[in-house]
């Protein structure tokens, strides 16, 4: 069971999603990246009403969580975006053919369907995935891993993870930061296919392949919301 609100304040209308849950024994606030909206879950006893009054009690503290993804970037004809760590342009062009390709520092997205974004998008995919299998492979093997495969997430919880078949995932956002902080994640995460915590010996096996790992990981920390923020629909 569920009910939406929407909560006015300081010039805000904050969206809200009350969910009962029979396993929950408190009261949790969270914000929702991907849908923009604060979820609070409440056991399966309690009002709608007092997971309501929950809310406006911390409604300062969503109010501040909002506005570090605050405005949502869309990306449009003409948008100018970091790509690899390079300010780029984006053109939707109209054409018979569906198409896309790199020019001058300008993506040229060619659609006979006005299906600019989806055609981007996948784009994008193939970049990152390109990308990534060769820097995969490089690292697994010197350390003579088995990679059986790269998946892509939309996650908006985690930049990596790993599985014990030897799965790779990535946030597809990646595309938007530095290669090195991509291939800082990729490094990561192949480590703890050796070192499963964040051990000593974990992080010497990163500094070994990544020598400025700690740069790469301020960088996600100062510009994790600014890749959260870029939107395609």
């Amino acid at each position: 069971m569920s009910k939406r609100y929407i909560i006015n304040y300081k010039k805000q209308s904050i969206n809200l999603l009350i969910k009962k849950n029979k396993l929950s024994r408190n009261y949790k606030l969270t914000f929702d990246k991907k849908n923009f909206r604060g979820l609070v879950s409440i056991p399966y006893y309690v009002t709608f009403d007092d997971g309501l009054k929950f809310a406006k009690e911390n409604i300062e503290w969503l109010s501040k969580e909002i506005k570090k993804i605050s405005p949502l970037i869309y990306i449009k004809n003409n948008s100018s975006i970091m790509i690899k760590g390079e300010k780029t342009k984006i053109i939707f062009r109209e054409s018979k053919l569906n198409g896309v390709y790199l020019k001058d520092k300008k993506i040229i997205v060619m659609s006979n369907k006005n299906n600019f974004n989806r055609l981007f998008k996948q784009w994008l995919d193939e970049q990152i995935i390109v990308q990534s299998k060769y820097f995969i492979n490089a690292i697994s093997k010197k350390l003579n891993l088995n990679i059986k495969g790269l998946k892509l997430s939309n996650s908006f919880n985690y930049w990596g993870s790993c599985n014990t078949n030897g799965i790779i995932h990535l946030n597809w956002r990646l595309i938007f930061a530095p290669t090195n902080v991509l291939n800082y994640i990729i490094v990561h995460e192949i480590c703890h296919l050796i070192e499963f915590n964040h051990t000593q010996n974990f992080w010497r096996l990163v500094e070994k392949f990544c020598p400025n790992y700690k740069e790469q990981v301020k960088w996600l920390k100062k510009n994790d919301n600014y890749l959260y923020r870029i939107r395609l629909d």
